[in-house]
């Protein structure tokens, strides 16, 4: 079987689609030695996926194809005129080609667009609102990342529950695994500054999206009620919105103890779990949520909200809160400070991360496209 792969939405490798398209890839190499596979990449992000299997190979375009607009019309001229492909894999919702030439395997993250007002502008709701469910109807099977997503899949899309496969996203257990704590603290301080005791919350800057406003409102509260030098850090690059962000933060009374690191690579984000207090998870909707069991993966204390597919993907490990309520966060603060990092939290998050497998995703993908064959 020859599997065409569409990578073009990797935002530079910053986003939870890009982490999905190169870990994915990156353990189907390692599984499947039967099947060809070729991959559709914008010249820009070619350095972002090495290839480790004679059975892949990559085709590449200008960068001006991964223009969103340009895009859109590529999936929906070029892609069906690509010959040879007997399953084509799209891992976004927002690029599902109308017109097909072969299967169509398509990813849906989430439904954000329904559940978040004020997520992009008018053009762009209407776009997610009214086209999207329609694109995601003439996908051939779809994969949801979460029982979360499956259900809006379902409700909001229309979409035949039959032709859903939930299948969890995984964690690169090579890069995130636990510090030294006192190690990474050390480590965290000459890279970062961080001279201070720290929460930190990993997620790009976007307004209201993934709720730092509130997020700051709790860390006020805890500062208020609590003597305390606990520091927040905000590791994410400036998305849709980041200024009101910065704003509010600038504005805040304990506004020397908010640092904002912009993005960290991944590489670096097991130090900061490792040597922080607490991962807290403030979102307001995730189709996933990679930074939960990223964190649980390194040992660290996470709390996270009691929304959308993190409650799922939190179950009974990690204590969850109200997104819209910064005194339930700041309580759950005052709690992390609390009880402490512990061997018997660092044995029960790094377990239950080793249950998000890459390898266990690849080969369910795999039957998938087995399935469509």
């Amino acid at each position: 079987m020859r599997i065409g792969f569409s990578t073009f939405v990797m935002d530079g490798g910053r986003s939870g689609i890009a982490t999905y398209i190169r870990e994915l890839i990156r353990f189907l190499q390692l599984e499947d030695e039967k099947n060809a596979y070729e991959l559709f990449m914008a010249r820009p992000d070619t350095e972002l996926i090495p290839l480790s299997n004679p059975n892949f190979r990559k085709t590449i375009f200008p960068p001006f194809v991964s223009r969103p607009l340009v895009n859109i019309g590529w999936h929906n001229t070029a892609l069906p005129l690509k010959g040879g492909c007997d399953v084509v894999h799209v891992p976004t919702a927002r690029r599902i080609p109308v017109l097909k030439g072969a299967r169509v395997v398509a990813t849906v993250h989430d439904l954000a667009t329904f559940a978040v007002d004020g997520k992009y502008d008018p053009a762009r709701v209407f776009f997610n609102r009214k086209v999207v469910p329609a694109m995601i109807r003439r996908a051939d099977h779809v994969i949801a990342v979460s029982e979360f997503t499956k259900r809006d899949l379902v409700e909001l899309a229309g979409y035949p529950e039959e032709r859903i496969s939930v299948i969890y996203s995984g964690v690169d257990r090579d890069v995130f695994h636990p510090v030294d704590p006192a190690e990474a603290r050390e480590k965290t301080r000459l890279a970062h500054g961080l001279e201070k005791p720290f929460f930190i919350y990993v997620s790009r800057l976007e307004h209201p999206g993934k709720n730092h406003v509130r997020l700051i409102d709790a860390f006020e509260r805890f500062k208020l009620e609590n003597d305390s030098a606990h520091q927040l850090v905000l590791a994410g690059a400036d998305w849709n919105g980041a200024d009101a962000i910065r704003a509010r933060a600038a504005r805040s009374p304990v506004r020397d103890d908010i640092v904002f690191l912009g993005f960290v690579p991944q590489q670096s984000l097991p130090l900061l779990y490792s040597a922080c207090d607490l991962m807290v998870f403030p979102s307001l909707f995730e189709g996933f949520g990679f930074p939960i069991v990223d964190a649980l993966a390194c040992g660290a204390p996470v709390a996270c909200s009691n929304t959308s597919s993190m409650k799922e993907i939190a179950a009974d490990v990690v204590p969850t809160f109200d997104p819209t309520d910064p005194e339930e966060i700041a309580h759950h603060m005052a709690a992390a400070v609390s009880a402490g990092r512990t061997p018997e939290t660092l044995v029960r998050g790094t377990e239950y991360a080793s249950r998000f497998d890459w390898r266990k995703t690849a080969r369910e993908v795999m039957e998938v496209y087995r399935s469509l064959n």
